[in-house]
């Protein structure tokens, strides 16, 4: 079973990247987070946690950037119907949003996913009110501009703008903006 790797991202596509392990001559394709991707540089050496996920027929690898945000992917997993690829875009969402549905019973929040529908969201908030841990991480500004900021990016990225683009005109927006004004902001500079 693995579980952490060292290496090199060498290819991206989409949201499966190949990924050089450090020292062995082996790629790994590995479906991987929206923070995570957020995060990808190619060629530049990253550690990544891996849930290694096996069926009867298939084995798959995600991949997370921390122990946390593979945590809450492995409870998403539990609830029947949601599979790896549909819980990664659960993710997208971000820790504190999607705890926070859970939190509130918000089925619209979670029923906005792609892949996810109302019966879905509703049991997912069923099935993981009772099992989640709901203290949100208190940091510094800075912790907090920055999952803010990653949670902005993967979302951007999911859509389809470019990496590069998408992380310029993030860096230039005002922090002290919320996270809806300041996805708004973003999407009218990558759409000029």
């Amino acid at each position: 079973m693995y579980s952490f790797f060292v290496g090199k991202p060498v290819a991206l596509q989409g949201i499966s990247l190949t990924f050089l392990i450090d020292g062995t001559g082996l790629g790994y394709e590995i479906f991987i987070s929206p923070s995570l991707l957020a995060n990808i540089r190619i060629w530049e050496k990253k550690e990544i946690w891996i849930h290694h996920h096996k069926t009867d027929v298939s084995e798959s690898l995600f991949g997370f950037l921390d122990m946390d945000e593979r945590s809450l992917f492995r409870e998403l997993l539990k609830v029947n119907g949601v599979w790896g690829k549909t819980a990664l875009n659960i993710l997208g969402l971000g820790r504190e949003n999607l705890l926070k549905a859970i939190q509130l019973e918000d089925d619209k929040l979670l029923a906005s996913v792609p892949g996810i529908g109302k019966k879905t969201a509703q049991k997912i908030i069923v099935d993981l009110k009772g099992s989640i841990d709901f203290s949100l991480q208190s940091g510094t500004v800075s912790t907090q501009k920055n999952t803010s900021d990653m949670t902005l990016m993967s979302s951007l990225i999911h859509m389809g703008y470019e990496k590069s683009r998408v992380e310029s005109i993030v860096s230039e927006l005002d922090p002290s903006l919320s996270l809806e004004v300041r996805t708004i902001e973003a999407i009218r500079n990558l759409s000029k």
